[in-house]
């Protein structure tokens, strides 16, 4: 009974691990620089949405136009309530021309919270 038990716990383990790890792809970007980046902790109530170099928007690795966008970051406030957080991960080529529309639809919703990813100088 012992190692049919332990062998349970194990495959509990892994696909806690391999949850993990398939939720933490995301598209590669060129962060923009900063001297007081630090590594942000794990959020359930954090949305991340990528902009990259050719300024299409991404939520875990799926390309999403901004109406959608908008429904999602709607559901996930409704969901989490006022401690959702909105997360940008911007390429550094970017324009802010590109980031603002989504700052105004997230913030016409509802969203308080938000930052931006950054890489370590």
């Amino acid at each position: 009974m012992t190692p049919l038990i332990d062998m349970v716990f194990n495959l509990v383990v892994f696909f806690l691990v391999a949850s993990h790890f398939s939720n933490e792809s995301e598209t590669p970007v060129e962060l923009p620089r900063a001297a007081t980046s630090k590594a942000d902790a794990e959020d359930p109530r954090r949305l991340v949405i990528t902009i990259n170099d050719q300024e299409q928007l991404f939520v875990k690795d799926q390309a999403i136009d901004l109406p959608e966008l908008t429904d999602l970051v709607r559901k996930e406030l409704d969901r989490n309530g006022p401690e959702f957080i909105v997360q940008i991960r911007s390429d550094r080529r970017v324009p802010y021309r590109t980031v603002e529309p989504l700052l105004l639809t997230c913030s016409q919703i509802g969203v308080k919270k938000f930052g931006f990813k950054t890489a370590a100088e």
